[in-house]
């Protein structure tokens, strides 16, 4: 079974202007558990909602020894592009072999950024697995239990008075 679109809503806030918000998760796992109820009351900060990060650290800790052996890599790359570079600015190298170098030297730094900037994203998603409502308000509606999927785009714990819909790397608070 999918872990995705299994959650339509997980919680819907009011305010005593009669304002809801809804906020959908851009993780996906087990709810471990929900700190909070239908009527209660909420403030900034406050955990609504801990989901299981397990599928974010596993591929973390994949992505971090991928990029330690592409690290040692593009040291490796580096070190011959710069002996290479030495011996064009001789004139004892062809400017088409430079090239070719330089090209790989390029391609070795834009594995490791694109790495680093996987794991960078896994961590935020790991620190999104943590649920913490934006704003004051009061929980109207719960629509998720501890031990159910929660996949990308479910409700989360929300309401703002701006009447945000999400906040998180893939949607901005009011976007």
């Amino acid at each position: 079974m999918s872990l995705l679109g299994l959650i339509s809503a997980l919680f819907l806030f009011s305010f005593s202007f009669s304002q809801e918000t809804e906020i959908y998760t851009i993780v996906k796992g087990i709810v471990r558990e929900v700190f909070v109820k239908k009527g209660q009351h909420v403030r900034p900060g406050e955990l609504l909602v801990d989901i299981d990060p397990t599928l974010y650290v596993k591929e973390r800790e994949r992505l971090k020894a991928e990029l330690e052996i592409q690290k040692l890599n593009l040291e490796k790359v580096e070190w011959d592009f710069k002996r290479y570079e030495e011996l064009f600015s001789r004139d004892l190298l062809s400017k088409s072999d430079y090239e070719k170098w330089k090209n790989k030297y390029d391609v070795e730094r834009a594995k490791y950024a694109s790495l680093l900037a996987q794991v960078e994203k896994l961590d935020t998603l790991i620190e999104y697995c943590r649920i913490k409502s934006p704003i004051k308000g009061v929980v109207k509606k719960v629509y998720v239990k501890k031990g159910i999927c929660s996949g990308r785009g479910a409700w989360l714990p929300s309401g703002t008075r701006s009447g945000w819909r999400t906040a998180g790397p893939d949607r901005p608070p009011g976007g």
